[in-house]
């Protein structure tokens, strides 16, 4: 996200609207080769509360940390889940699969998600009473998961952890409002997703999603701290040229 602050409530709803599916696009995570059901991992794997404090975004990031090879269906994934509290209500009926380990014959490492049918739902977040346009995605999306480190400025002698989620296969569009996209055009539009970043930054984790405008081709970010639980709006300098280093714009699509 480029905006400056001071802009008006529409570069609000965008950020909303793009970061929003990071709850959709990291529903809980697993493995592309399937495993026993004993070795599905629980609540034992996620991160502690003074980390993340959403239990299920803890969950997410401490199977993404660990690598852990996991395969669930619905009904496995459902038996897990229901022992968290989020604040998101996020459309797990629409999940088929969910999938994280090695490529066959690589050591590329891939998080699969299959839903029953293509997906259409409401952004599952409101502002003011109001959910600000829908997500639409393929039935079939594949990430590649990208693992390096970065030096955080909050410590230095330390590499921080960097987990970048590459969209290679499938079509992920957060939908604006028209309505919405039309009255503030100059901040909102519709939005292709192209990667999913989880890092750490002075202590806090932090979400990045980025993705290019439908309309423009140009490039949007969101932050979002999962130690608070906040959008980072307006994101501090820092934290928006660490996250340009950790995914440079690229070329629209």
């Amino acid at each position: 996200m480029e905006a400056a602050a001071g802009e008006g409530p529409g570069v609000s709803r965008r950020q909303a609207c793009i970061l929003l599916a990071i709850a959709v696009l990291a529903a809980p995570l697993a493995a592309q080769q399937a495993v026993p059901a004993s070795q599905r991992p629980g609540r034992e794997i996620s991160l502690p509360p003074s980390e993340v404090k959403d239990t299920f975004f803890a969950y997410v990031l401490g199977i993404i940390k660990s690598g852990v090879d996991v395969d669930m269906d619905n009904q496995a994934m459902r038996d897990i889940l229901t022992e968290f509290k989020s604040a998101l209500n996020l459309p797990f009926d629409l999940v088929a699969r969910v999938t994280q380990g090695a490529a066959p014959g690589s050591d590329t490492r891939l998080i699969g998600l299959d839903f029953t049918a293509d997906v259409v739902i409401p952004i599952p977040f409101s502002l003011l009473f109001y959910h600000p346009g829908s997500i639409t995605s393929d039935r079939n999306l594949v990430f590649e998961v990208l693992r390096s480190t970065y030096v955080d400025p909050g410590a230095p002698n330390t590499p921080a952890p960097v987990y970048d989620l590459v969209l290679t296969q499938g079509r992920v569009l957060v939908d604006v409002d028209d309505w919405l996209e039309w009255l503030f055009a100059a901040y909102l539009e519709d939005t292709w997703i192209r990667h999913i970043v989880f890092f750490t930054w002075r202590g806090d984790w932090v979400g990045e999603l980025y993705g290019t405008g439908k309309r423009t081709g140009r490039q949007l970010r969101a932050f979002f701290d999962f130690t608070k639980n906040k959008i980072l709006f307006p994101e501090p300098a820092e934290l928006a040229g660490i996250g340009r280093r950790l995914v440079p714009d690229e070329p629209a699509r």
